[in-house]
C-alpha cells in the first residue's frame, strides 16, 4: 500500500513537472511571436552626428519597417558612455531597451572606471554592427612621409614625434601607447578636451589615430601613414597596414547591439535575426562602406568571445603604460 501510494506521488510529480514544462514552452513561443508589441528603444551613449549615431539610426528605421513596430533612438550621453550603458543595465530585461554600445565601452571602460555596471555579465551581446580600423595620420604637408620613417626617426631621437588622443584613456590614447610598446619608441603624448585633428592637420602636432570617416573626409589635408589592422584597407590600397612592420598589431572601433542580462532566450533571438536581416542587406553594407566601415552579424557567443579577447588585450596596454582617466 506504502508502495503503491510512493508511485502515485511519483507519477503526480512527472506530470506536474511535463506541464509546467509545456506552459514554458508554449510560453516562450507566444512571447516569441509577440515580440516587439510596442516601442523598442536603441539607447546610443554618443552625441547625435559620428558614425554610431548614423548605423543606430538607419538600423531603427529598417527594423521598424520590418518588425510594423516602432524603434527609435535615444543618445544618452556622459562618462565615455558609462551613463547610457548603466540605464540599460537597469532596464527591464523584456528586449525594448536595446544598448548600441562602442568597443571603448565595453574594451576600455572596464579597466579605467568604476563601473556601476559589468560589461561581461550585465548585458547579453547580440551581434557585432559594424567595426573600422583606424589610421595612422600625419598633416599632408610638413609631416612624416611613412611609417617606416616614424619609426627610424623615432628609434634615432626618441621623443622626436608628438602625438594627439581625444582625452586619457579614449582609444586614440590606447592605441597610441600600443604603438610605441609594440615598437619600443617614445613619443609625446597631447591628450585634447576637445577635436585634436585641426592641430594635427596643420602640423602643431606630429600624429594621431583617427576613424577611416574622418581620415577620408580630410583627405587634402591629412597623409594616412598606416592602418590598424592586419591587411591593408581596399580603399586605400597603398597605405600600408602598421601589422607589416610590426607584425600582430591591430584594432578596430566598433559597435554592437546588447540587452540587459536576464532577457528570455526566445526574445534574444527574434531580434538578432531581425538586425542580420538588416546588416546583412545591400543597403546597409553599402552605406557602410562609404564610411569606410565593415559590417558585422556574427552569433551572441562569437561576438561575447571577441569582445573579451580585446578587453583583455587593452587590459594590458592600460596596466603597462599605466593610463589613468582625468
Amino acid at each position: 500500500m506504502i508502495f503503491s501510494f510512493s508511485r502515485s506521488i511519483h507519477f503526480s510529480t512527472l506530470v506536474l513537472v511535463a506541464a509546467l514544462s509545456l506552459n514554458l514552452i508554449a510560453s516562450n513561443a507566444q512571447a516569441a511571436d509577440e515580440y516587439p508589441s510596442k516601442t523598442i528603444t536603441f539607447v546610443l551613449p554618443v552625441p547625435p552626428g559620428n558614425a554610431g549615431d548614423l548605423a543606430a539610426r538607419i538600423l531603427a528605421e529598417k527594423l521598424s519597417k520590418n518588425l510594423k513596430q516602432s524603434v527609435v533612438v535615444e543618445n544618452r550621453v556622459g562618462a565615455g558612455g558609462n551613463i547610457g550603458a548603466a540605464h540599460v543595465a537597469k532596464a527591464p530585461a523584456d528586449g525594448y531597451t536595446v544598448l548600441i554600445g562602442s568597443s571603448g565601452l565595453f574594451t576600455t571602460n572596464e579597466h579605467l572606471y568604476k563601473l556601476p555596471f559589468n560589461p561581461h555579465t550585465s548585458f547579453i551581446p547580440i551581434t557585432l554592427i559594424y567595426s573600422g580600423a583606424p589610421f595612422l595620420v600625419t598633416n599632408s604637408k610638413t609631416g612624416p612621409a611613412s611609417i617606416k620613417e616614424v619609426l627610424e626617426m623615432s628609434r634615432k631621437q626618441p621623443g622626436k614625434y608628438s602625438y594627439a588622443s581625444y582625452g586619457a584613456g579614449h582609444i586614440s590614447h590606447i592605441l597610441g601607447e600600443m604603438f610605441k610598446n609594440a615598437a619600443s619608441i617614445d613619443m609625446l603624448h597631447i591628450p585634447y578636451k576637445n577635436a585634436p585633428l585641426t592641430d594635427v592637420m596643420s602640423g602643431q602636432v606630429d600624429l594621431m589615430f583617427e576613424s577611416p570617416l574622418l581620415v577620408t573626409n580630410n583627405a587634402t589635408r591629412l597623409r594616412p601613414l598606416a592602418v590598424v589592422s592586419a591587411k591593408r584597407n581596399p580603399k586605400l590600397p597603398d597605405v600600408p597596414a602598421i601589422a607589416e612592420f610590426l607584425p600582430g598589431f591591430e584594432m578596430t572601433g566598433w559597435i554592437g547591439a546588447f540587452l540587459p542580462q536576464g532577457t528570455p532566450e526566445v526574445v534574444v533571438s527574434r531580434l538578432h535575426a531581425e538586425l542580420l536581416n538588416v546588416i546583412n542587406s545591400e543597403d546597409f553594407k553599402k552605406r557602410m562602406d562609404d564610411q569606410m566601415l565593415d559590417t558585422g552579424g556574427n552569433s551572441p557567443k562569437d561576438f561575447a568571445a571577441y569582445i573579451a579577447k580585446t578587453s583583455e588585450r587593452v587590459g594590458r596596454v592600460v596596466k603597462e603604460s599605466n593610463i589613468k582617466v582625468d
